[in-house]
């Protein structure tokens, strides 16, 4: 499943994929930090908040 966020750097969309966790997929693990599609820019994932 793919998560967008937006690029601190450029302020771009960028879609990053999240694999699914244990059988129902119900929860998806994030890589902590990905590379903006437009700029190049390194990325964090936020913390997820639940």
């Amino acid at each position: 499943m793919d998560f967008d966020f937006v690029c601190w750097s450029c302020g771009a969309d960028c879609s990053v994929y999240g694999k699914p966790v244990g059988f129902w997929t119900e929860r998806y693990q994030l890589p902590a930090e990905w590379e903006c599609w437009n700029c190049d820019a390194i990325n964090i994932t936020p913390d997820d908040d639940d």
